[in-house]
This record gives structure tokens, C-alpha cells and sequence, in this order.
């Protein structure tokens, strides 16, 4: 896995500037707007063109950044994926119940209570914090998989998905622990370049920089589909 290649190859395209602040000003709009709902149709296109990223890359595309003539098919694919991920994070929300019981009875003012609402507290806390870590290391898989024919139920399919995260699971394992290491760096980054603009520059600095990670984690995980295909229905290698 090439993870420089995934931070330069943004600005090896002649249009990059161009392309990048069509990205960013798409995200702070969608900000803007996203206390009225409208917004968040900005975020699934922003995710529906890094899928087609993650495609440029996985078929060996030269400039694989894309040009932005697909709004209407990057919202539904964007959309598409939105949905695959909240199946895969359906069990985190069946957690929230127990959790709401200990929360009650850790307030009721027994002792008794108190504890039986603390470890149900704890429990549950700790079996959200385990299936988080695993649904973030099936999220290339499951991403991989959808990109395939850009279908939810290939984004869906447990066995081949968790088959090939098994298989490939050093270079999965690097590319969530670089996504997450590099999300951190450049949000950083953005926070104090925002920050030294006198604070508006933030307006501008902090989508560029959920731009710029979503660009550089799905050039990631086009480089794992393209090494190692996830095949949909048969048997992966």
C-alpha cells in the first residue's frame, strides 16, 4: 500500500484546484445548510464522488481524481452507502437500550440500583466501543464490496465481506489506523491554519480538510480493491 501516493496524487492532476474547491465549497455549503436537512445531500455527493476515486483507483486510472459531471449519480450513489453503513451499525443503536435502563436505575438512589445500573453502564459502553472497532475495520470491506456494481445488498454481503477482511487483515488493520492517524494530523492542521486567519479562515480550512481525508481514505482503499479484489459471489483468493 502506497500511502504517500494516496496524500500526492491530488495535486499531480492539472485541474486539482479547481476540483478541490468545488469539494470543499459543496462541504461548506452542506454545513451551512444542514440544520435545515437540505445540507446533507451535499455530504452524500461528496461521499458518492470519493467512491468513484476509490473506482478510478481500483481500475488503475492515471488521474484518478474525477471530474465533477455526475452530481445527480454521486447523490445516489453517496446515499446508497450511507445506507449500507447504518445496517452495519444497526447493532450500536440495540445497545442504546440497556443503556438507557442503567442510566435509570444508576439515578434512582439505591445502592443496589446504583451498581446494577453502573456494570449495565460499563457493559454496554464496552460492547459499543468492541462492535465500533469492528465495524471500522469492515468499513473497507463492506466499501470495496459496494463499489463493485454499486449495489446495497453487495455492500451487504456478510460472509464474502468479513472472508476477505480475514484474509487481508495487516493491510486493512494499516489503512484504518492510517486513515485515522492522518484524520487527526489534518484536522489539526486545519484548526490552527483556521485559527491564524483570525477564525474565518476555519469556514474554509475545515472542510477542506474533510475533503482532503476523504479523498486520501478512499484512494486507500482503491489501492486494496485493486490488489486485493473483493470478489462478490465467489470464492476471493
Amino acid at each position: 500500500m502506497d500511502i504517500a501516493k494516496a496524500f500526492t496524487f491530488i495535486t499531480e492532476d492539472e485541474h486539482w484546484g479547481e476540483k478541490v474547491a468545488i469539494g470543499v465549497g459543496v462541504l461548506a455549503v452542506s454545513t451551512l445548510l444542514s440544520s435545515v436537512l437540505v445540507g446533507i445531500l451535499g455530504f452524500f455527493m461528496i461521499t458518492g464522488y470519493a467512491l468513484r476515486l476509490l473506482q478510478n483507483v481500483r481500475d488503475g486510472a492515471a488521474q484518478p481524481l474525477p471530474e465533477w459531471n455526475q452530481w445527480g449519480d454521486d447523490l445516489i450513489r453517496g446515499l446508497k452507502l450511507a445506507v449500507v453503513s447504518l445496517v452495519w451499525s444497526l447493532p450500536i443503536f440495540v445497545v442504546i437500550v440497556p443503556l438507557g435502563i442503567g442510566i435509570a436505575l444508576s439515578d434512582s438512589g439505591g445502592n443496589s440500583g446504583e451498581f446494577v445500573g453502573g456494570v449495565i453502564i460499563f457493559c454496554g459502553v464496552c460492547l459499543t466501543v468492541i462492535y465500533g472497532l469492528i465495524v471500522a475495520l469492515l468499513t473497507p470491506g463492506f466499501t470495496i464490496a459496494f463499489a463493485k456494481d454499486e449495489e446495497i445488498r453487495s455492500g451487504l454481503e456478510l460472509t464474502e465481506i468479513w472472508r476477505w477482511t480475514q484474509q487481508n487483515l495487516s493491510q486493512t488493520l494499516l489503512a484504518v489506523i492510517v486513515t485515522a492517524i492522518g484524520s487527526f494530523a489534518i484536522g489539526v492542521v486545519a484548526i490552527i491554519v483556521g485559527i491564524l486567519l483570525c477564525g474565518v479562515g476555519l469556514l474554509a480550512t475545515i472542510p477542506l480538510s474533510i475533503f482532503v481525508t476523504m479523498l486520501f481514505q478512499y484512494h486507500l482503499f482503491g489501492q486494496l480493491a485493486r490488489t486485493q479484489p473483493l470478489l462478490i459471489g465467489e470464492a476471493t483468493a
